[in-house]
């Protein structure tokens, strides 16, 4: 992994965290961007590059998965490693067709992430 990929994935954390403290905080994201000198724009800025950042590794892990059942006539499955960007139980991202809002949690499993995308394409 070259030196800017590793930064990159460095500032995703931070941002990551910063979102999980304003969330656990229990002000709302103006108050808590006045009180840790982030700008109210930009924390939904880090938040949605932070969310895209996790729906490309699961796209790349569903990927890879389709991969492997597509050249062989028994499944292989690769083990994806996941940061820990956000808690398990928290909202890793919120993808939104029209009325339609889909989240999907940090942790969730790759059949659900691939059948919640599948279903929603469909939209």
């Amino acid at each position: 992994m070259t030196a800017q990929k590793l930064m990159r994935q460095k500032k995703l954390r931070e941002w990551a965290q910063q979102i999980e403290e304003c969330a656990n905080s229990g002000k709302t994201v103006s108050d808590w961007c006045e009180d840790n000198g982030v700008g109210y724009k930009n924390y939904f800025y880090r938040k949605r590059r932070v969310r895209e950042e996790l729906l490309d590794m699961a796209e790349t892990a569903l990927t890879l998965r389709n991969s492997a059942l597509s050249h062989s006539e028994t499944p292989v499955f690769a083990q994806v490693a996941m940061p820990k960007m956000i808690k398990e139980s928290s909202v890793a991202a919120t993808v939104q067709i029209g009325p339609y809002i889909a989240e999907i949690n940090n942790g969730a499993d790759l059949e659900t992430v691939d059948g919640l995308l599948r279903s929603i394409s469909r939209l």
